[in-house]
This record gives structure tokens, sequence and C-alpha cells, in this order.
């Protein structure tokens, strides 16, 4: 796309222009040329590398790293399973089946599924006390005034992605782009689940940004092969085993620096 020095119509919002973007689309076969000026070209993005932002649920737009913290401890008490500092860090942004089996000791290993089951039962019974980070319903809505796709790749299930939206209803203006566990075959830090989640929004890899709060997320990001952000609200408590050159924002509305 360049600009043509020609006298042309905004078919955004009808000014009149002597410099435009060519926007060439096909639909039924047919070959349509639509012009934007410099200021409606900018709010759709026709020149933007990244169009798209991908993020993370839990931890990252949840606050529910404490929840699920309780829930495993709660789990490991009932069933005598002791829980480490190291085994809740590496729980954060994988499924709740690879946590437990990653928690368990291979002699109670038989106990897989009464430890899933009253893990997420705590969960269910807490999830009231889950609360939206600062900002993010503001920036979700900027960034979709801007023209950027906004979806959701999650490792939780539908049932509890369904709770949350329950909860905070402000979310269900994007309950379409959110992809559940159910959804994929492979959970982190296999590329599945985003490999699924960029063929959705209609851009390639190179065009979207990835924000999660978890080392599996960034192992995932670098799988797939996708531009990934680290969501760390308190910078002091970074995991350090995520590189330092990998951008890191403590607040959602930092995005917008990485975006210019």
């Amino acid at each position: 796309m360049k600009g043509v020095f020609k006298t042309f119509t905004c078919d955004n919002c009808g000014k009149k222009m002597y410099k435009s973007w060519h926007v060439w689309s096909k639909k039924g076969g047919i070959l349509a040329e639509a012009h934007f000026c410099k200021n409606c070209g900018d709010k759709l993005g026709i020149d933007r590398k990244i169009k798209g932002v991908i993020y993370d649920l839990d931890g990252t737009i949840v606050s529910t790293t404490k929840i699920h913290e309780a829930a495993w401890l709660y789990a490991g008490e009932k069933f005598n399973v002791p829980i480490s500092k190291e085994m809740l860090l590496n729980q954060k942004g994988i499924s709740t089946e690879a946590a437990a089996k990653m928690i368990l000791p291979r002699n109670k290993k038989y106990l897989l599924r009464k430890f899933i089951k009253a893990k997420q039962k705590y969960v269910i019974d807490n999830i009231n006390k889950a609360i939206l980070f600062p900002g993010i319903l503001k920036v979700i809505n900027q960034l979709t005034q801007k023209g950027y796709k906004i979806w959701i790749c999650t490792s939780a299930l539908k049932a509890r992605v369904e709770e949350i939206l329950n909860i905070f209803t402000s979310l269900k203006k994007i309950k379409n782009n959110i992809i559940w566990c159910e959804m994929y075959r492979k959970g982190k830090p296999s590329p599945e689940a985003l490999n699924l989640t960029t063929k959705k929004m209609g851009l390639a890899k190179t065009e979207v940004y990835y924000i999660g709060d978890a080392f599996s997320d960034y192992k995932t990001s670098a799988a797939a092969k996708v531009k990934f952000i680290y969501f760390c609200p308190n910078i002091r408590n970074r995991d350090k085993r995520i590189p330092k050159p990998i951008p890191i924002i403590s607040s959602h509305k930092e995005i917008f620096k990485l975006l210019k």
C-alpha cells in the first residue's frame, strides 16, 4: 500500500484529500477498492505491524493467582501431599490436570481425579473473591476502538471461563473471542492453543502480541513464534526464567507504549 496523489474521498469519514490509502479487498469474486485518509487509516490499522493482542486469562486479566495457590494448598492438605513454593510457581499458566500430575508424587498418582476435584471445588467456592486487574476493561475498549483484534487464550476449562464471564459481565463483549482448554488437545507449552487463536483471528503470528503472567506462557509464545509481553504487577517478584530482553509491563495501560 502507498500514497497516491489524486483527489479522493475517504470511504470512512468523507474527507476530501489528495493523498490516500488504497485498500483492495475481494469478496464473492469481486475486487473492490477503498480509500482512507491518514486519520482513518491509523484508526483502522492499515499500516500497523501489530494488529491484534491475545491475553491469557488467569493472572493476566483476572487476579486469581492467590485463589489457585490456596486451592492447591487445600488439596495438598486434604490428601497429605506437600506443596512447595516451586510447585506453586510452576503450576501457573498450565492446565489443572497438568499441574496435578506435576505436584502428585509417584506413589499418589492414583489420587489424580480426586486431587483435581478438590482443587477445582475450592476455586469454584472462592471465585467470587477474584478481581479484574486495574484498567484492563478500559484498555481492551481502547484497543478495540483503535481497530486491534482482542482475543483470550486460556488453559481454563469452558465451565470456569463462563463462571468468570458471569461475574465480570463486561468481558462478555469478547465472549466469542475466547479459546479455552477443550478447544485444543495439547496444553502449554505446546503452541497449539496460540496457533488456533491466531488462525481464528485471521492474523499472521508476526501481527500479534501475546500477554501472559507465567513462564509457561512465555514458553508457549516461543514455541508458536509469537511476540510475548510479560505481565508482572509486582516487578520485584518477576520470574527470572523469563529472559530480560522480553518486554515487561506492570500495568495494562503500558501496552500502548509497546504498540507505538
